[in-house]
């Protein structure tokens, strides 16, 4: 009898390879230990909790106010729907049903589909800063072009780790009065660095803790200021919430959250203080082996990026290099290979990945790439692509897929995002150009999913 996914995880756990990539766990965070016993899956119950509807003695609320005095907001909410159901809950709280909303380009595509179901119309700002991250000059020209845009939604730090600068940005937002929410996702753990955009001015953040922080996956938390600014309370956020949540939560990866609530008030900050110092040392080693890195004062201080693509390689090929060496990094694309590294990574992991980076072979230089990217069709050069129907229109309609060489000229009925640089090429309801149906098809999307002609 075949049991295909028990089947597939056990082939994989069996290679044995160093976890960089999620979850921040990394398999051995020995205070999640409690919760591998199958007595702690239960549901709500009278001796239990509701994860939406429970009142003030509820176990639920008391984590979520402890959660918020350590993680240093006015109101936490925890989510075992990950990320996905904070961004859904931070668009609905942010009144902006209907109206226009700014977004970051880089958004993820859940940003794309919440805008969708809630029928808020996307003015999209492409991000002109270093590797592809928004600037407060990018959001500023946008509101002088929308001055009704009363949200602002933007992506830091992104995959790569590259950091917008939250407090500036937030600056502008209260000026123009208008609300700063931050996807977050992969920035649970920058307070160690007085990083975190809660801290530096925004208004929400949705966190997805279980990428690096102790926590079992699809843990996350919410975190809401400036409350009576924004006519938010306690049990609006928890309906906003409920709206898209499950009823049906999963309590182990609740109380995963509380328990890494506890361990970083204990021990948190430093703990990343010290990933931070081995993650340096990575980049050292790498650099010294003439491999660019993702480094500076805008980037998350414990994630190691590789610039692979520098050398004439391409991502993919030096992941692999990796995956042989027993280190299986988070992600590649064309040009860069991300490593999560956090406190449970073990000082061998870290040795093990760093001898890898030590052999890693320049001779895997491949020319096609080189040519290929020298070439490669640029789809923006300063004109954004032309809308013609709402996310929500081209999500709901009819639809058909493509070859890419005949998409030109259609609408796009999906988010496309190649990566690098991570920003979407194509969301839906935008016309697909010549430029762009040949940039996708170059970075392998060769069918492409379009509204269907009438």
């Amino acid at each position: 009898m075949e049991i295909p996914i028990y089947e597939m995880l056990s082939r994989y756990t069996a290679k044995g390879r160093a976890s960089f990539h999620t979850p921040g766990h990394k398999s051995r965070a020995d205070l999640l230990g409690a919760l591998q016993s199958l007595s702690y899956d239960l549901t709500e119950l009278p001796d239990t909790s509701c994860l939406f509807d429970a009142g003030g003695t509820d176990a639920i609320e008391q984590a979520e106010c402890m959660a918020a005095d350590v993680f240093g907001s006015q109101l936490t909410l925890f989510s075992a729907g990950g990320c996905t159901l904070c961004i859904q809950t931070m668009l609905l709280l942010s009144k902006s049903q209907g109206k226009r909303v700014l977004f970051a380009r880089n958004s993820h595509i859940s940003a794309v589909h919440t805008a969708a179901l809630l029928g808020i119309c996307p003015v999209w700002i492409w991000p002109s800063g270093q590797n592809y991250q928004i600037t407060c000059s990018d959001i500023e020209k946008a509101l002088a072009s929308y001055p009704d845009v009363r949200t602002v939604f933007i992506t830091s730090p992104d995959y790569y780790g590259n950091i917008a600068d939250i407090r500036t940005i937030a600056s502008l937002c209260r000026r123009k009065g208008a609300m700063l929410i931050v996807d977050n996702a992969h920035g649970s753990h920058l307070g160690a660095f007085g990083m975190h955009p809660l801290s530096l001015g925004a208004d929400m953040t949705a966190d997805s803790c279980h990428k690096t922080l102790p926590v079992l996956t699809g843990g996350a938390m919410l975190h809401i200021n400036h409350l009576r600014e924004h006519g938010i309370d306690r049990s609006r956020a928890k309906a906003a919430m409920m709206m898209f949540g499950s009823t049906s939560p999963s309590f182990p990866v609740l109380a995963s959250l509380d328990l890494a609530r506890d361990w970083w008030q204990r021990a948190g900050n430093q703990a990343y203080q010290l990933t931070a110092e081995s993650v340096e040392q990575l980049a050292r080693k790498a650099l010294n082996n003439e491999i660019g890195v993702l480094r500076g004062k805008l980037n998350d201080p414990t994630r190691l990026t590789l610039d692979i693509g520098a050398m004439g390689i391409e991502g993919m090929t030096a992941a692999q290099f990796f995956r042989e060496k027993g280190c299986e990094p988070e992600y590649s694309d064309s040009r860069f290979v991300v490593f999560i590294v956090t406190p449970f990574n073990t000082p061998d992991e870290l040795s093990q990945l760093s001898e890898a980076i030590n052999q890693f072979p320049v001779n895997l230089r491949r020319e096609r790439f080189i040519k290929c990217a020298q070439t490669m069709p640029e789809y923006f050069d300063g004109m954004p692509p032309k809308t013609v129907l709402s996310p929500r229109e081209a999500l709901l309609s009819p639809c058909e897929t493509v070859n890419a060489d005949s998409a030109a000229g259609r609408i796009a009925a999906r988010a496309v995002c190649p990566c690098p640089p991570g920003v979407a090429a194509v969301v839906p309801g935008e016309i697909i150009s010549r430029d762009t149906a040949e940039y996708l098809s170059f970075f392998g999307f060769k069918r492409l999913t379009v509204v269907k002609s009438s």
